[in-house]
């Protein structure tokens, strides 16, 4: 039987896992990025394995079951220093956050997620360098939470990919995508390469929805920014993903702490300055090793996020050979991408966890997705 050639357009943690699968599945695999691998908004990215706000509960399943994928990559890859998935801690400091929180906690019982609740003793137990509020009685602990160092796994990921056979081309922006009548077969460069193949799969990440408009398909896509702040290095036990109010902050190296605050995130796009100091600020209440600690680096991502927040997986109504894989977030949905992306395109089982998710939902709303047009 004759190997699949297969393109996948993006090098990020979406693309890197699919590349992956296809790879191990047989399929001769073709990775091209506009830049270098894992370069774009993989590359900044919290990086929080977790399914803790995910709704409605067939997403949330989604996100757990991905979780579960993690160990088992690391030990397919031979190298699972990339990752961390030491729990994670949750507490809210008002009345009322403290009552959504019990509300999460009984949500998350009733769907089998490992979750327990803890004083703020029992807490510092884990995190000894966590401080708590006079008005927080209890603290979430999730076991199965993490955190991964993304740019270690895109590498461990891509460098299995090639192993399998599979070429990975940086610095290669896709500006056309070939078609044989109804049907996509392959893609072309910006410098005037030709890549055919039988299928090509898009995870471009925030450039998806300019990746799939070149195959004449216009898909619903948002931007979403968010700034991680990186700080100089403190001395801190801290191991784990923290979930505090007001900011969410773990780990990253050497002494660092990366973190990120609501209040940037929605004002944003409204341009009103939240400075970087302005966010270690909000941390150091809760980490005092912060305290005198300085901003190393602020650098702002852009998350891609399909018009209802949901993911967006599987083949576009009137292009065949196209499949699109895409959602916020890459990170803890990347291992099942990949696995479901295998067994669809290389085997012929659709997956139905993915029917409220597929492309064509948006077409059945009304919103414009659909062929509009030819590149070759």
């Amino acid at each position: 039987m004759t190997r699949a050639e297969i393109v996948v357009v993006g090098a990020g943690c979406v693309g890197a896992n699919v590349a992956y699968r296809l790879a191990r599945h047989g399929a001769r695999v073709t990775v091209l990025d506009a830049g270098p691998p894992g370069a774009g908004c993989s590359g900044v990215s919290f990086a929080w394995t977790n399914a803790f706000h995910k709704t409605p509960r067939d997403y949330h399943a989604l996100n757990a079951a991905s979780m579960a994928e993690y160990p088992r990559l690391a030990d397919e890859l031979g190298d699972g220093t990339w990752l961390r998935q030491d729990g994670g801690l949750h507490w809210g400091a008002t009345p009322e956050a403290q009552a959504a929180l019990r509300e999460t906690v009984e949500r998350l019982r009733g769907w089998q997620y490992p979750v327990e609740v803890l004083s703020p003793s029992a807490a510092r137990e884990l995190e000894p360098d966590l401080h708590f509020g006079p008005t927080v009685g209890e603290v979430v602990f999730t076991p199965g939470e993490g955190y991964v160092e993304v740019m270690p796994l895109v590498a461990a990921l891509l460098a299995a990919a090639r192993r399998l056979g599979a070429r990975v081309l940086g610095g290669h922006r896709v500006t056309g995508v070939l078609r044989a009548g109804d049907r996509a077969s392959g893609v072309m460069s910006e410098d005037g390469a030709r890549f055919e193949a039988d299928l090509v799969v898009d995870c471009a990440g925030p450039a998806t929805d300019e990746v799939a408009r070149l195959a004449g398909i216009a898909i619903p896509l948002d931007r979403v920014p968010g700034r991680l702040v990186y700080t100089t290095p403190v001395a801190t036990t801290l191991r784990r993903p923290i979930n505090a109010p007001g900011v969410h902050f773990r780990p990253d190296g050497a002494g660092r702490i990366v973190l990120a605050t609501r209040d940037h995130d929605v004002t944003f796009d409204a341009g009103t300055a939240w400075s970087p100091a302005d966010s270690l600020a909000r941390a150091v209440s809760h980490l005092p090793a912060l305290a005198g600690a300085g901003v190393e680096a602020a650098r702002v991502g852009v998350r891609p996020m399909p018009r209802d927040q949901k993911p967006m997986v599987g083949p576009v109504p009137g292009v065949d050979g196209f499949y699109v894989v895409v959602s916020h977030s890459g990170v803890t949905l990347g291992p099942l991408w990949g696995r479901i992306a295998a067994a669809e395109l290389l085997d012929g089982r659709p997956d139905p966890r993915l029917d409220p998710y597929r492309p064509g939902r948006f077409l059945r709303h009304g919103d414009p997705a659909g062929p509009t047009g030819r590149e070759s």
